[in-house]
C-alpha cells in the first residue's frame, strides 16, 4: 500500500476542510464585505469561471495514463490557471490550482487500486454535475438572489468596477458569483463526505481482496 493509499481518509478529510473554509470566506465576502475586499469579490468571480476548467479535467487526470496526466494535461490546464490567474492582483488562482491538481487529483500522480481511483472519478463528475447544475439555478435566478453586502452602495463606494478586467454575469453580478461559491464548495464538501462514507475502508480493503482473489 503505498502513501497515496495509505492516508487517502486524511486527504479526503483535507478536502472537507478546504472546501468548508472557503465557502465560509465566501459567505463573509456576501454578507459583511469591507472597501478593503473589492480585490477578493472580483478574484472569487473569476476563480468561479475557472471553476469549469477545474471541473472536468479532475477525470481525465485520473482516466488517463499518469505519464499524459504529468506531461501533457498538467500544463495544459496550467495555461489556463495562468490566464485566469493573469486577471486578478497576485497568484491566488494558480496557488489554487497546485493545491487542487494535488489534492483532488492525487490519483493521476501514483499507482493505486481501481477502488480508491474510482472514488476520484466520481468525486470528479459529481463536481462537474453540481457546477453545471448549479450554475444554470444561480444565472437564470441572478435578479432574485439577495445582494446581502453586496449592494450597490458597497459596489460604488469600493470603486469595484473599476477593479474589473473582464464583463460577464459573474464578474458585472458579484453577489451572484460569491453566493455561487458558496453554495458549490459547501455541495462539494457534502460530496466528499458521502464519497468517504461509501468508501470506507473496510470497504475498500474488502474490495481489494475480492479484486486480487
Amino acid at each position: 500500500m503505498n502513501i497515496i493509499e495509505k492516508y487517502d481518509k486524511q486527504f479526503a478529510y483535507m478536502g472537507v476542510l478546504i472546501n468548508s473554509i472557503m465557502a465560509y470566506q465566501f459567505y463573509l465576502l456576501w454578507t459583511n464585505p469591507s472597501i478593503e475586499d473589492v480585490n477578493k469579490i472580483y478574484s472569487v468571480a473569476v476563480l468561479m469561471g475557472f471553476e469549469f476548467i477545474m471541473t472536468h479535467s479532475g477525470v481525465f487526470m485520473s482516466v488517463f495514463p499518469k505519464k499524459l496526466s504529468l506531461y501533457i494535461f498538467f500544463p495544459f490546464y496550467g495555461l489556463f490557471a495562468l490566464a485566469f490567474n493573469s486577471m486578478v492582483e497576485g497568484n491566488t488562482i494558480l496557488y489554487l490550482y497546485l493545491i487542487v491538481v494535488f489534492n483532488r487529483m492525487r490519483f493521476a500522480f501514483s499507482n493505486v487500486n481501481k477502488v480508491l481511483k474510482t472514488k476520484a472519478i466520481l468525486m470528479s463528475i459529481f463536481a462537474a454535475i453540481t457546477y453545471f447544475v448549479m450554475i444554470f439555478i444561480f444565472t437564470f435566478n441572478a435578479e432574485n438572489i439577495s445582494v446581502l453586502g453586496l449592494t450597490e452602495e458597497y459596489i460604488t463606494m469600493s470603486g469595484y468596477n473599476k477593479t474589473k478586467k473582464i464583463g460577464g454575469i459573474f464578474t458585472d453580478m458579484p453577489h451572484v458569483a460569491i453566493s455561487f461559491s458558496v453554495f458549490y464548495y459547501i455541495a462539494l464538501a457534502l460530496i466528499e463526505l458521502f464519497l468517504l462514507k461509501v468508501f470506507s475502508y473496510k470497504k475498500i480493503t474488502k474490495s481489494i481482496n475480492n479484486l486480487s482473489s
